[in-house]
């Protein structure tokens, strides 16, 4: 073998799983048919799940700092130009206050690390250079995906240069193709992709502007949303913005200009930079299938979403730590086959799950702007009775593409094979709220101790059992089980009121991916047979 693990795409989704395959202490190859990281923004908002794995990872840090002040606010702000009043604004904590909130709940309700803004610009370099510092990970930047040919051993995949069109094999246990929408590894696999393509076209101008006061004349705010002219991203709350906007059907994207559609926007002249314009479609597809043999799929080759709720990246960082625990499970010996197959089993159903999610926040968007009138604009009392109904109506409607907490951290893999579970186990699938659970298949609930550690800080990179009653129950029978059937295996002993109070079971066994396997109130009999169904044996 040339490597372990061959990774096709360096893009958020293939370093993500390239960092999990070095926590696990698996060799791997990344190889990118860029010469640097992107230039384009893309999503603006890393969640609180990712953030979560992103700790886990030991990045959250690096990506904390770099991310947009955290005692900057996460506000939404509806608008019709930003010369005019603002109708609406949806108002949410910055990161540090969420911080502190949630702290004082704990709950379980919220999460361990709050979301951050940060533009993929600025995560990817951040997640190449932890790559860069380990000696399992190998990169290879302007190379690109040819063809691929698998046995029942081994995947042999042509790569090419990018810049001389050299060509060279490199021989793999496996290979996950992170390589995008458009994925190539998708198509050779002859994979397919259903949903809706091309929805809507979107034309995306990122610049620099040293007008704050301009871009802020409310105050800071995240999203500035207009149903005329576009959405505006402060990426940076500094200088750095991204207007989603539209082209007419008369406007031809090689000779629009760009100022002009952002000056639409604001309403008067100001300092621009033009960094990058693009016209793109919003796609609302999910893959057919995420393996085939020795190939497996994640990120943008698995799922295409409209940008609103942000699902797209934060979905792949998900995708790439369960695919990342699977393999190095696998090829460390102690995990079957059957754990790739689940995959597809658990990572699917969230795929076209937030697909929905994607699709019904931006028919909200929609909804708005079907009860925008012509006259919003218009100064004097009849202007304010119609912005105060129009904000009524924006208030009815909701913000749900940042509040779907139920997307975001309530997922589960409730239908998959791997996983311990009794009929008599409560599924919850709200999409906006999360209630805390340890039902087999769930993120368990986020909570500091006593001692002000986070709980999710003591599980380990096996499976971790949760003993809420140490001093009464006895669980070396668990540990010497998995010993037997080599599993990593930590027990955790948890003397905490409040811990055992939320989590309402005296045992929880949590997977490597932080998910829940199995829970009880004794220790089961039937250990062995627990053990083989969570190590896909």
């Amino acid at each position: 073998m040339d490597t372990k693990i061959l990774i096709i795409g360096a893009g958020p989704v293939g370093l993500t799983l390239s960092l999990t395959l070095a926590k696990f202490e698996i060799e791997c190859t990344v190889i990118e048919r860029n010469l640097t990281t992107t230039k384009h923004p893309k999503m603006d908002i890393t969640n609180g799940r990712s953030m979560e794995i992103f700790r886990m990872l030991g990045v959250d840090g690096a990506i904390n700092s770099a991310a947009v002040s955290p005692d900057i606010c996460h506000d939404v702000s509806w608008i019709n130009r930003l010369s005019d009043q603002e109708i609406y604004r949806f108002k949410y904590s910055s990161p540090n206050e969420a911080r502190r909130i949630y702290k004082q709940k704990n709950d379980g309700t919220g999460t361990t690390n709050p979301a951050v803004r940060i533009s993929q610009i600025v995560v990817e370099p951040l997640l190449l250079d932890a790559a860069k510092k380990s000696p399992y990970i190998s990169l290879r930047y302007g190379w690109t995906f040819a063809s691929l040919e698998q046995n029942s051993k081994e995947v042999v995949t042509t790569v090419r240069n990018s810049q001389n069109g050299e060509e060279e094999n490199i021989i793999s246990e496996y290979l996950a193709g992170c390589d995008g929408g458009k994925s190539f590894v998708r198509q050779e696999l002859g994979i397919g992709l259903s949903g809706d393509a091309k929805v809507r076209k979107r034309y995306s101008i990122h610049f620099i502007s040293q007008d704050k006061e301009t871009f802020e004349p409310f105050g800071p705010a995240w999203h500035y949303q207009s149903p005329v002219y576009g959405t505006l991203v402060s990426q940076d709350g500094i200088e750095r913005y991204t207007l989603h906007s539209y082209l007419e059907d008369d406007e031809d994207p090689e000779t629009v200009d760009p100022y002009t559609k952002v000056k639409n926007f604001v309403g008067k002249d100001f300092h621009f930079e033009l960094l990058k314009a693009v016209n793109w479609d919003n796609n609302l597809l999910v893959a057919d299938h995420y393996r085939d043999r020795r190939v497996l799929l994640a990120g943008d080759a698995t799922h295409q979403y409209i940008p609103t709720g942000g699902y797209g990246m934060n979905t792949g960082v998900g995708d790439a730590f369960d695919l990342g625990w699977k393999l190095s499970a696998v090829i460390k010996g102690w995990g079957g086959d059957k754990l790739l197959d689940s995959v597809e089993e658990e990572r699917r159903p969230i795929a076209l799950r937030n697909r929905e999610g994607s699709k019904r926040h931006a028919e909200a968007r929609i909804a708005i702007g079907r009860i925008w009138p012509d006259n919003i604009g218009e100064s004097g009392p009849n202007g304010d009775k119609t912005r105060k109904s129009v904000a009524e109506q924006i208030i009815k409607v909701g913000n749900a593409e940042n509040e779907s907490l139920g997307i975001e951290i309530g997922y589960n893999y409730a239908s998959s094979s791997i996983i311990c579970k009794t009929d008599q186990d409560i599924m919850q699938d709200d999409p906006l709220e999360y209630t805390p659970t340890t039902t087999p298949g769930y993120r368990p609930p986020a909570i500091y101790l006593a001692n002000g550690k986070s709980i999710f800080d003591l599980f380990g990179s096996g499976y971790t059992l949760l003993n809420f009653l140490p001093g009464e129950i006895e669980t070396s029978t668990f540990k010497f089980e998995a010993k037997q059937l080599n599993i990593p295996f930590l027990t955790v002993a948890i003397e905490d009121k409040n811990a055992r109070e939320v989590y309402g079971f005296n045992l929880v066994l949590i997977r490597p991916d932080q998910h829940i396997a199995w829970r009880g109130q004794k220790v089961p009999e039937d250990i062995p047979d627990i053990l083989r169904i969570i190590s896909g044996n």
